[in-house]
């Protein structure tokens, strides 16, 4: 399973050229995604080569921008934990968050091999969301469809979660890291394994 989770992930961030198949409004949900997309593989041709910290700083900002983090992470642990926190545990968990996000982004841009990507429309999700499905294409290969649920934050639509293959939740894959952690460790128990989570993905290999 990990091994398919991987290279549906490197299909979906590893989209050269991403491009919009049919003209779409700037600002809108197809909008972002396309851009979201595009601006990474930029931002991982500028940073190849160079220490894995730089390729994360970089990233950051554009992930944060068209990512909803916050909602993200609350997701992750549910809406009862999030409840039950101070402010001050939900500020820095959300941070931490936001950092392992962007360290598994910057783990896995480590390799192009000529895939690109499509938006190919979008329909009605749950609770006034939008998902924008778009299609990974591999040479010689069967293609890969990803869909991003976005939802409006203020005026601006950003990635809420988004499902790998159609199926495979990012957010849900970051719930069952955190489940076990939360009810042995508590609070201070998960932002240790976070940062050490964080920290390990600078050693990976890539893929």
């Amino acid at each position: 399973m990990k091994s398919v989770i991987a290279a549906l992930l490197i299909a979906a961030v590893f989209s050269a050229g991403a491009r919009a198949e049919a003209s779409v409004t700037p600002g809108s949900a197809q909008a972002v995604v396309d851009e979201l997309q595009t601006g990474m593989l930029g931002i991982m041709k500028q940073t190849s080569g160079q220490p894995f910290e730089t390729r994360v700083e970089a990233l950051c900002p554009m992930l944060e921008a068209r990512m909803d983090v916050k909602l993200q992470s609350a997701m992750a642990i549910g809406r009862s934990v999030w409840d039950s926190w101070s402010d001050d545990q939900r500020t820095t968990y959300v941070g931490k968050f936001k950092q392992y996000l962007c360290a598994i982004y910057a783990s896995r841009f480590k390799s192009f091999t000529g895939q690109t990507l499509a938006v190919t429309g979008e329909r009605p999700g749950p609770s006034g969301s939008v998902i924008v499905n778009s299609e990974v294409r591999i040479p010689q290969e069967a293609s890969i469809p990803i869909d991003y649920v976005m939802r409006k934050t203020g005026d601006a639509w950003k990635v809420s979660d988004l499902y790998l293959g159609g199926r495979i939740s990012e957010v849900a894959l970051r719930r069952s890291e955190f489940a076990g952690v939360l009810r042995s460790q508590g609070f201070d128990g998960l932002m240790a394994a976070i940062a050490a989570k964080t920290k390990a993905q600078g050693n990976k290999a890539g893929y």
